[in-house]
């Protein structure tokens, strides 16, 4: 799955309009040709003459593209991505991205169960992805793919064990380039049986409430889950008290909304992208917790 989706991203249509950005137009030409060497080479500022901000960021971007396409092309002919990071942690340093480097970066990180660098790629992949000043048409993720970069940034905040923002630069958001993601899995940690908040539960409680400040849904639906162990009935019961508890939580803090509570038990649990890269104390960590529903 890994290589399939890096060597993709070598038919990436290229076409940027003729631009007086000598930068821009030598990278963007390189990167047509996998001149990798041509594109780093057009980021040199005596380049930059009569180019924009944006285009001097695009520049950059597209010569990191190069080397991404270096990596995935032998990815695809089956070097390991993890013998890369170097070249694509320094290609993203440069950038500031692309979302393709940080999602290969995710990988790498998930892979090595890393959880918390994971889930801060995935979500800056996200984001970069969502910025269409920086990230053109021709450059962009499909549908699909947004919503699998959230699905994996949630997951990785959920398997973590240090809490990890929901937004990674910026504004917290519920939709990226016109497509809404209505909910939002939170890992608030509870003390084992009960509705009250670890610490760490405590610091996610307070990053959940600074996206709904930030995004403002004027209502939310907090649905509890639980993990299978115990009765059902119980788990119900707890998975009720522990999203109610979030709630007041969030009215206490602040969030002028309304909101409703919801409580699945143990029906519904989490379904990670590789349940075998899990054992089973960890998929039950990834059912325990609370999802937040922004509705319409």
């Amino acid at each position: 799955m890994k290589s399939l989706i890096l060597v993709s991203a070598l038919a990436l249509p290229f076409a940027w309009p003729a631009t007086a950005c000598d930068g821009l137009r030598q990278a963007s030409e390189a990167l047509n040709r996998s001149d990798e060497a041509a594109a780093r080479a057009a980021v040199d500022p005596e380049r930059f003459a009569g180019c924009s901000a944006t285009e001097i960021a695009l520049t950059r971007r597209v010569a990191a593209l190069a080397t991404f396409n270096r990596v995935a092309a032998a990815v695809g002919q089956g070097a390991k991505l993890e013998s890369f990071e170097g070249d694509l942690t320094t290609a993203s340093r440069d950038a500031g991205g692309p979302w393709q480097i940080l999602d290969a970066l995710g990988d790498i990180n998930r892979e090595r169960r890393d959880y918390e660098a994971a889930a801060t790629y995935y979500q800056q992949a996200l984001e970069d992805a969502a910025n269409e000043e920086l990230t053109p048409d021709w450059m962009a993720p499909d549908k699909d793919y947004i919503l699998r970069l959230d699905r994996l940034a949630s997951e990785m905040r959920l398997a973590a064990t240090k809490p990890v923002k929901l937004a990674a630069r910026g504004a917290c958001k519920f939709s990226y380039r016109g497509i809404s993601i209505r909910k939002k899995a939170t890992p608030v940690r509870y003390v084992f049986g009960t509705a009250e908040f670890t610490p760490e539960g405590l610091q996610s409680a307070k990053d959940l409430f600074e996206c709904l400040k930030s995004a403002k849904p004027p209502t939310i639906t907090l649905i509890g889950h639980t993990d299978p162990v115990g009765t059902t009935e119980a788990n119900k019961a707890l998975s009720i008290a522990r999203a109610e508890a979030l709630a007041k939580y969030l009215v206490g803090a602040g969030y002028p909304g309304t909101w409703t509570v919801v409580g699945r038990g143990e029906e519904e649990p989490f379904k990670p992208d590789d349940p075998n890269a899990y054992d089973e104390a960890m998929l039950h960590q990834l059912d325990r917790r609370v999802e937040v529903d922004v509705g319409n």
